[in-house]
């Protein structure tokens, strides 16, 4: 038991000094709550205007439910879709022998340093969009404090998937000198798929194909919950865990795969 409580307050003194760091520049927090405040306010015109034009309510979804659908979803993409480049670099810059050789985990370091600062942005963006949906479309749609609490379990799901999946893409730069264009299609894809429009507004055929991918846990999932909390809210809970673990395998698998690569080579 030592062994674990050890092994954790290693992590949480990462994620604490991660933290300290981007407090150290507060001001790095202006730009993501500006463009976060400006998006809010452009798509709220658009749902506005969008309804107005074609009736009270659009695949079970009303203007209000659209609007806070956007707030929310837009949490985990701004608060939890920089990693890439800070592990990208490390990768490029030979960083990654260095930390090879600490004792502890590569993959867990980087979770606990990335999220540390990850987690303060993301809260500070939910309770700006929490205020500017009140003006721009009435009281968050919540029913209860269970509710409340999927909700952030959700975004912290969703932060966890996000950081994995760009661990997985920065891990390309084992094989890739330049793998920035990765990044850049699955930032695309995430955007279109469940972050811009609730799923049920795609095509059938388009909702069936998304919904075997992870692209859904990744903004859908906790924005849903906010707007439409029901019966099938579980399975959106166990769905994004379950793509949590299976993200987590890759990220070991390919991790493991790379790091022979520095090896064989010297590094």
């Amino acid at each position: 038991m030592n062994r674990y409580l050890l092994r954790a307050r290693k992590y949480g003194v990462a994620a604490g000094v991660s933290l300290r760091n981007r407090l150290a520049y507060a001001g790095n927090f202006a730009s993501s709550m500006a463009t976060y405040a400006l998006f809010i306010f452009v798509f709220s015109r658009i749902w506005t205007a969008v309804f107005a034009a074609s009736g009270p309510a659009i695949a079970g979804y009303d203007r209000v439910m659209c609007i806070w659908y956007f707030i929310v979803a837009e949490v985990p993409m701004f608060g939890f879709g920089h990693f890439f480049h800070t592990l990208a670099q490390d990768m490029k810059s030979g960083q990654v022998a260095y930390l090879l050789g600490r004792p502890y985990s590569f993959v867990g370091y980087h979770y606990a340093d990335g999220m540390g600062a990850a987690l303060l942005e993301a809260g500070i963006l939910l309770a700006e969009g929490i205020l500017l949906g009140g003006l721009l479309a009435g009281a968050l749609p919540l029913r209860s404090l269970v509710q409340l609490l999927a909700v952030l379990f959700s975004l912290l799901l969703a932060g966890s998937l996000q950081f994995l999946l760009q661990f997985a893409i920065a891990m390309t730069a084992f094989w890739f000198e330049e793998n920035t264009a990765f990044f850049w299609i699955f930032q695309k894809i995430a955007l279109v798929v469940g972050t811009l429009l609730p799923i049920e507004f795609l095509p059938e055929a388009a909702q069936r194909i998304v919904r075997w991918t992870p692209f859904p846990s990744l903004a859908y999932a906790p924005a849903r919950l906010a707007v439409a909390f029901g019966p099938a809210s579980g399975g959106l809970l166990l769905e994004q865990a379950a793509w949590v673990v299976a993200a987590a395998a890759v990220c070991r698998l390919v991790f493991g795969v790379g790091r022979t690569k520095i090896a064989s080579q010297g590094g």
